[in-house]
Order: structure tokens, then sequence, then C-alpha cells
């Protein structure tokens, strides 16, 4: 190979911000960061296709945490606590619960139908659910990250962060595509990758293989970046481990409520 197609192999950017994965929670950062500063130059690398990735590709038939009428972020934290046996960052749930409602509201804003009662309410699934005609939740919520004016890569695989004297300064990424190395530098790197996925074989490792609603391709990337980076590694301590009802294929949530 020559230098000039050698070149060709390797792609360098810059950005202010460089956020690794495009699911729900890479978009809405992709998204917050530009309304918060415009002059702001923002890249989102995601391995698949934003419009229909991580764990909301599919969409959603309810927002599974919200803070109805006669609740409040001490409760849902109080809930959550119990639910996961104490295994929890109780600072982490409060910060994101005081925020629930607002993002719900404007993410609504942006197109998403929310059910509503005859008094115009948002319609309760439960105490800390409301029900949603969300199908296209995530292609909602893509194209206002790229309307944000934020920079999409899709179908480039974040492989490692690039450190310099013990700094994050960007990240590595595979065009699963173009077969090009990409080399983003960025003055911050938010790692926005989701779980880990498909970690434990069901009892059934057959055809009940990856009946889940986190995606199979959440397979713990930002964790291993995290830690060979040398980064501190926060709430490990809770894993969840779902159950499945034998012969039925729905959210389990909805079919308990």
């Amino acid at each position: 190979m020559n230098k000039n197609e050698n070149d060709k192999k390797v792609e360098f950017q810059e950005a202010d911000i460089l956020i690794i994965g495009g699911g729900t929670a890479g978009c809405l950062a992709g998204i917050e960061a530009r309304e918060k500063n415009p002059g702001l130059s923002v890249i989102i690398m995601e391995k698949a296709h934003i419009d229909r990735s991580g764990c909301l590709a599919a969409g959603m038939n309810a927002i599974n945490a919200y803070i109805n009428p006669g609740e409040t972020p001490e409760s849902f934290v109080k809930y959550v606590r119990y639910d996961a046996m104490g295994l929890v960052r109780e600072d982490l749930i409060k910060s994101a619960a005081e925020e629930i409602n607002s993002v719900v509201k404007k993410v609504e804003s942006w197109g998403l139908p929310v059910k509503k009662n005859k008094d115009g309410e948002y319609s309760p699934r439960g105490r800390w659910n409301i029900q949603i005609n969300g199908e296209s939740l995530k292609p909602i919520i893509a194209e206002k990250a790229r309307s944000a004016g934020a920079k999409v890569l899709n179908r480039v695989a974040a492989t490692n962060l690039i450190i310099k004297n013990g700094k994050v300064i960007g990240a590595f990424g595979l065009g699963v595509r173009d077969m090009k190395l990409y080399v983003i530098k960025a003055r911050a790197v938010i790692v926005c990758t989701g779980g880990a996925s498909g970690i434990y074989k069901p009892n059934n490792d057959g055809s009940a293989h990856h009946k889940m609603w986190y995606p199979p391709f959440n397979t713990g990337t930002g964790y291993a970046m995290g830690i060979r980076a040398g980064a501190e590694m926060t709430s490990f301590e809770m894993r969840f481990i779902a159950l499945r009802t034998k012969d039925v294929i729905s959210p389990t949530g909805t079919l308990a409520l």
C-alpha cells in the first residue's frame, strides 16, 4: 500500500465534545450540549445508525420512569432502593429523578405522542410510568440531535480512548463499512455506550437466547474502554438479570401491571 492509499484509510477529526454511543443517552447528551452552548462542536460516534440504535431502537409503549402526581424524587429514590435491594447510588438516582419530567416534556414537544386522560393529564401506567405511542421515539430523538447541530458518524465502532499524560483526549473508531480508522480528538469525551447484555446464558440458550429488551449489541465496550484507560468504575455492584414468562414474549412490566 502506498502512502496516498494509507492516508485514505485513516481519518482525523476534532471536536469540542465527542460522544461515544448514539442511543438515547448519546443523542440527548449531544442535544443538551448544543442547547447549552451552540458554539460547541459535537461529534456522536455510533457503531450502528442513530435512527434505530440502542435500547429504545424498536420503541416503547411507556415512559418507565416518571414522577406522577403524588410522588416525589425522594419517593422515587426509596422505590428504586427497595427494588435494587439497596445496591444503588442514591445521589445519582435523585439527580436523574429531578430531571425526568422536564425531559419528557421536552421530547413531547419534539413530536412524541404521549397518551392523556380526559382532563389532558398524562395517562399513568402504574406509579412510575406514563403511557406513550412510542414506536418512533428513537427516530424523533435522533432527528433532534441532527437538527441541533451534532455531527453524526454512523457505523463507526469505538475501540479505545486516546490517553495523553493521564488525560482522555479523544477516541479511536473503526468504520465497519468503509474500514477506515477514525482518530477523533476532543476536549471532552462522554461515553454513552450502554450496559452489557447477554453476559449470562439463559436456561434455554437456543430459541430463548437474546429474548431481552436490551439490545444484544450492548457488549460492554464502554466499560472495557474505561477500565483500560484507568477510569474509576462505580455502581457495578447491582446486576440486573431479567426473568421471562414461559411462552410469552411481551414487556414484563406491562404483563405485571
